[in-house]
């Protein structure tokens, strides 16, 4: 029913660990249109429009006890990191608000409370208020989609409350998986189970062994729970299985169940094999770049989209797989400028007791992000 895998889980280490770790998407939306929208959403996973890339628009919820929840629209999704007052180590919400506007003119959704966002070193008190900013700051039609983990399954359904009310769209639910001996198929099939019979919100599974001592969902699991409980909605695969997104995609239709991979540097893999699309921390970085990756190879311009996504993936490598503190510091040098925030290098450091890169390490990710960043620039 699952496996234990070997995963580093140094998510704040230097640039010679490569952790498995990272964690974004897009939709080609009429802005003026909402029925046209839905109706162009629901006919095609990878619904593309030629022309020019306007606000997505939220997609209408339609679920009830009864009915089938819209599921996440295919594209590219970012896991919005976090910004803290470099003095108080208390959450920036000037600046927060600032970037999730920026973020969401570029992506199709934004993840808030993801690992990215240094989740489980926040409060309960600072996990709403970050899903409220950010709902603040994008609209009400913006795709938003709030971390849920937690290590009960009552404190998760605290989470999932919260981010009702906080007027999230959907919940990314990882399994409780704190003692990782102890979590059985039994237990993760229970935890699931209740969450899904008593969330408000669709569920969107959350797997990424290396936050969770090793626990890996296979995708029979993923599927079985899908199949079982209709507010289960879609999958996070931040295990990389391209496999994975092949099977899942073979067993459960695009209409009722999103794929994404968890990283971008699959993206084109996990396209071809049936994606909606990617819930990447490189979406934080660069994000008007990945969204272009997604445009070409869903608009039939699949050399161009191969050429840009190896050099893209080249950088991940650097920047989002290292550390979260790697994926902040490179934010602050593209998106967090672009979004008008101030002492963004400051602001992104990671919050304490954890240490940002080493000034060597702040170097090599600045020479490896040059050429890309002039293709950011660009779009």
């Amino acid at each position: 029913m699952y496996k234990k895998v070997d995963a580093p889980q140094q998510l704040f280490g230097s640039v010679a660990v490569a952790s498995s770790f990272a964690p974004a998407d897009l939709g080609v939306a009429f802005a003026s249109c909402p029925d046209i929208h839905n109706s162009l959403y629901s006919f095609d996973l990878l619904y593309n429009i030629p022309g020019t890339l306007t606000t997505p628009l939220r997609p209408k919820m339609t679920g009830t006890s009864s009915t089938k929840p819209r599921v996440p629209q295919p594209g590219i999704w970012a896991p919005s990191i976090t910004f803290f007052d470099p003095a108080t180590d208390e959450l920036d919400l000037a600046s927060q608000a600032k970037y999730f506007q920026y973020l969401s003119q570029h992506l199709t959704g934004l993840v808030i409370l993801g690992t990215n966002a240094e989740t489980f070193l926040l409060t309960r008190e600072e996990r709403a208020t970050l899903v409220k900013t950010a709902r603040d700051a994008v609209g009400p039609d913006y795709p938003l989609m709030a971390g849920v983990g937690g290590h009960s399954t009552k404190q998760v359904l605290e989470y999932i409350s919260d981010a009702a009310k906080a007027q999230a769209d959907y919940v990314l639910v990882l399994p409780c998986a704190y003692f990782g001996k102890a979590t059985s198929p039994k237990v993760i099939g229970n935890f699931y189970d209740e969450v899904a019979a008593k969330s408000p919100l669709p569920i969107v599974i959350y797997n990424f062994p290396g936050v969770c001592n090793g626990v890996d969902l296979d995708s029979d699991t993923i599927a079985a729970l899908a199949q079982k409980h209709q507010n289960i909605v879609g999958v996070k695969l931040t295990c990389a299985s391209v496999a994975k997104i092949t099977r899942l995609s073979a067993t459960l239709p695009a209409e009722t169940f999103s794929v994404f991979g968890g990283q971008s540097d699959f993206l084109l893999g996990g396209l071809a094999s049936g994606s909606a699309g990617c819930i990447a921390a490189f979406g934080n970085v660069f994000p008007k770049t990945i969204r272009h990756i997604y445009e070409l190879y869903v608009s039939g311009k699949h050399a161009e989209a191969l050429k840009l996504h190896r050099s893209a993936a080249l950088v991940e490598g650097v920047t989002s797989k290292g550390a979260i503190a790697f994926t902040k510091f490179a934010t602050s040098i593209t998106s967090a400028r672009s979004a008008g925030v101030e002492g963004a290098e400051e602001k992104l450091r990671p919050r304490r007791p954890y240490e940002p890169p080493s000034d060597a390490d702040k170097e090599a990710i600045r020479q490896k992000m040059q050429d890309l960043i002039k293709v950011e620039d660009s779009l």
